[in-house]
This record gives C-alpha cells, structure tokens and sequence, in this order.
C-alpha cells in the first residue's frame, strides 16, 4: 500500500524540476519578435479598436491564421494593456499549460513512473517549443489546446468515446492553427470507418456537433465578413510553385526540423513498435478511433507538402508533443514485454540522449538565431516603421514583403507585396517570384503606394533591376542578419519613395 506515495512524490518532484528548467531555458529567449508577431498585433488592435478584424483600415481580408490569438490580444489591448508584452505573458501562460498537460497525458497512458518523469523533463527541453514560447505567437497556445484535447480524447476508453470536451479543444485549436482543424476531420472519417458511413455520420454529428458549432460559428463569421472561409494567407504562401524539386524541398525540409529536435524519439518509435511486433505486443486496431493521433501526424505533414507551403519549424510544432508522446507509449509498452529489475535505466538513457539533442539545438541553433534576428528587427523594420510614422503622410501608402512592424508601427496602409493581405498579389506571385514583381512594379495594377520596400541581398538592387529605376527615390536601408533557420543569408532592406511622375513620363514612352 506504499507504493503509490513513491511514485507519487518521484513524479511531482520531476515535474517541478521539469517546470525549472523550461523556466531557465525561456527566459533568456523573452526579447525575440518575429514580423508575424505584429501581423496579429495589428488585426488585435484593431479589433479592440472598435474598427473591425482587418489589417489595413476598411479592408476585409482575412489575413490572420490565428484568429483566436488576434481576440485575445485584443481583449489585453481593450483593457489597456500593451499588445507585445501581453503576447508574450499568454505565450508563457501557453508553455506552462503545455506542460502541465504533457504531464497528466502520460500519467494517463503510461504505466512507468520513470517514463512519466523523464518524458516531462524532456519536453520541458523542447527546443522548437522553446523558440516560439515568447514569440509572442500563436504556437504556444496551439500546443496547450492540442494537449488538452488529447488529455480528455484519452480519457475514456476505449478513447475517443465522449468526444466533447477533446472537440471542442480541437476546435479552438483549429482557431489558433487551421491545421488542427484535421483533427476533427480525420475523427469523423475514423468513425464511418468503424461502424460504417451511416451511423459513423450520426455518431459524428452526434459527439462533435459541440466542436462544429464552435469552428462552424467562426467559419459562418469569415465567410459573411470576408467573404471567405479560408485565410488568405493559405493561398500566398503556396503562390511560390509546387513542382516536384518543390515539394521534395519541403519534404527534406520538414524532415530536417523534427530530426533537430526529435530525430532520437523517431527511432526509439521506430524499434519499439518493431521490438511490440517481435515479441507479441500486437497493436489494438479496434476501435479505428485510436489510429487518430497517427493520422494527424502523417496527414498534416502531407497537407503542406501537396500544398507547397514552406514549411517553418513552429508549424511543425503542435504535432511535435504528439509525435513524443507516442514514442514515449511505445517505449513504455515495449519495456513492459520482458520486465526486468532496472527498465528505467534504458528510460533514463533515452531521456538524457533527447534532452541533450534539444539542449543543443538550443545552444548551436535557436538561441543565436533569436538573438541575431531580434537586434537586426530593433536596428531595420522596427525603426523604419516608426521613422514612417513621424515623416509620411497620414494617408500614405507602403508597399513591403514583409508588412507586420512597417504596418503596426507607421500606422499606415500597407500594399502587401507577399500578397497576405493584399490578395491582389497571389495571382501575379502565380506568375513569376516575388523579386520579378516588385522589379517590375506589378502591383501598379491595383494601387499606386507612396513608398516601396525591396528585399535583397545587397542594398540598392531593385534599382540595378528594376525598368522603373528613375521612378525610385532611396531613403535608406537597412539589414537583418537572416531571415530564419530555414534562410540564414543576411537580407537588405531598401526603402523607396516612389515618384510616379516619373513612372508615368516612362511608361508613355513604351
């Protein structure tokens, strides 16, 4: 009768141990801003300002993935909070929840007390899930949501059984990251599966009509406001091409971003399942529902690669906890065919052997890359946004590649040259790379912006390439030492004034 108290104490002291050290590590990371994170911060403002879910004032276009994170923002906006530092305590909020959950998960589903502990120190050490903790992105909250939803998706069993709670999570999910929305897709497929198309329909609409009023009420929302239910974001970032070198490129790609971080646990995956089919520990396939985590991992995955969408490590990130927890399960499982006195000693190597994977991914790669990316953001497009807002005028218009702190801190309208939030720009980036359009002054076609960004390798390019050179006017520039993990080269920043009298005297002569 005293066992349980041991085990009891050995997994409360791991857990704060685990909570430490995620502390220690994210700490030193609380300074990083991406664009992105103003993107949000713009839509947020603007909302609890009172002038709608838009980017630019009086345009509807959905160009937020997240927009359950945009709402909360803009409740700690409306409140008189200031919108980064607001992100960036939700994000914490995030990654402690995150973790508490990735706790109870596997008190739930694995039988070792070992295995509970370590699993939870190492994803205390998550390196991705680390990088985006204080963002101020919407990656955190993803992760809680999806955790949660699997905590009570387990809490039945067979799983799966009382759907309502673990859909509705996945709903919200799907409103911080769409991807998640695959979830509850992939859950009524599974159903017709096991008791045919009838009557999984039925069980379906039955057990996740909560979850589809909460998706389906946003989904209702967008398509009346925007006219869409879909982001416009999902078609931009795949305008760039889907050839088949495309595509492996993002195979390659996103294989690279989990063997970072989680390469050790996809082998210990890999031979523990075959080491449960060598010696009889034969998978339960029945109900079809329990095939749902698996699915997502692979469908999702698939989805960015049919899609051609470049994959960056935090949309990675919500199926990484998933793909942990299963090897973890099947460790477990695994050690339990042929129990012998010191299993959590292969644990205890495993869990060394992964964190320190993380622990140098941390140190070689997240951590010099947060701290050279965010002082070239403090030194380039935070400035320039700013130097916008005192010198331009106020119904100025700026045409950017990248458009979030230009556009929350010059307050003014942007031209989005990645097409974002300016849908005007997908078809033409259809056509031909993003360089060759702002070169060629494409987005002339729909609007005449004041000012132009150009983004190269060099200062100055766009008027070495550009057939509009004497329309250009330099201001200045200025240099970001990379563009992220997947683009460490530095990128220039060349701001323009445009005179397009000059662009008009050109253009009658052709």
């Amino acid at each position: 009768m005293s066992q349980p108290i041991p085990q009891a104490r050995l997994e409360r002291a791991g857990f704060w141990l685990a909570l430490l050290l995620c502390a220690a590590l994210a700490w030193p990371l609380r300074h990083y801003v991406t664009d992105d994170t103003f993107i949000h911060l713009q839509y947020a403002r603007h909302v609890a300002h009172g002038e709608g879910f838009v980017f630019n004032s009086g345009e509807r276009v959905y160009g937020s993935t997240s927009p359950l994170w945009v709402l909360l923002l803009a409740d700690a906006i409306a409140t008189g909070a200031d919108g980064l530092v607001a992100s960036k305590l939700l994000g914490a909020l995030g990654l402690f929840a995150s973790l508490l959950l990735w706790s109870r998960l596997v008190r739930r589903t694995l039988a070792s007390p070992w295995l509970r502990m370590l699993s939870t120190l190492v994803w205390a050490g998550h390196a991705w899930m680390l990088r985006w903790s204080l963002s101020g992105m919407e990656t955190p909250l993803t992760v809680a949501l999806v955790l949660g939803g699997m905590c009570a998706f387990t809490a039945s069993e067979p799983w799966g059984e009382h759907p309502t709670l673990a859909g509705v999570l996945w709903a919200l999910a799907a409103l911080a990251r769409p991807e998640c929305g695959l979830l509850l897709f992939l859950w009524g497929v599974l159903l017709m599966v096991e008791h045919g198309p009838r009557a999984g329909l039925v069980r379906a609409a039955r057990g996740l009509s909560p979850a589809a009023l909460v998706y389906g009420g946003w989904l209702a929302f967008a398509r009346g406001y925007f006219g869409t239910f879909w982001p416009n974001t999902l078609a931009a970032k795949a305008a760039g091409g889907v050839s088949q070198a495309y595509r492996w490129e993002q195979f390659t790609r996103q294989g690279a971003i989990v063997a970072a971080t989680d390469g050790v646990l996809v082998l210990v995956l890999l031979g523990a399942l075959a080491a449960l089919a060598r010696y009889g520990g034969q998978p339960r396939l029945r109900p079809a529902v329990r095939d749902l985590p698996w699915m997502w991992l692979v469908a999702v995955p698939l989805l960015y690669i049919v899609r051609g969408v470049p994959v960056l490590s935090r949309y990675l990130v919500p199926l990484l906890p998933i793909l942990g927890w299963l090897a973890w399960r099947a460790l477990d499982r695994a050690l339990r065919l042929k129990p012998a006195q010191h299993t959590w000693l292969a644990g205890a190597v495993i869990a060394a052997l992964v964190l320190g994977q993380n622990l140098y991914t941390y140190a070689r790669i997240v951590r010099p890359q947060i701290d050279s990316f965010s002082a070239g953001m403090g030194r380039s497009l935070i400035p320039w946004g700013r130097w916008f807002d005192q010198h331009a005028a106020a119904d100025a218009v700026i045409a950017a590649p990248d458009i979030g702190a230009l556009g929350y801190f010059s307050r003014r309208r942007v031209v989005d040259l990645a097409g974002l939030v300016t849908p005007e720009m997908v078809p033409i980036l259809r056509r031909m790379p993003e360089e060759d359009a702002v070169a060629r002054f494409e987005f002339a076609r729909f609007s005449r912006p004041d000012y132009v960004v150009d983004r190269a390798s060099r200062p100055w390019d766009l008027t070495r390439r550009s057939p509009w050179r004497a329309a250009l006017i330099p201001l200045g520039h200025a240099s970001l030492p990379n563009l992220g993990v997947a683009r460490p080269g530095e990128a220039v920043y060349s701001f323009y004034r445009i005179d397009w009298a000059a662009y008009d005297s050109l253009a009658a002569t052709r």
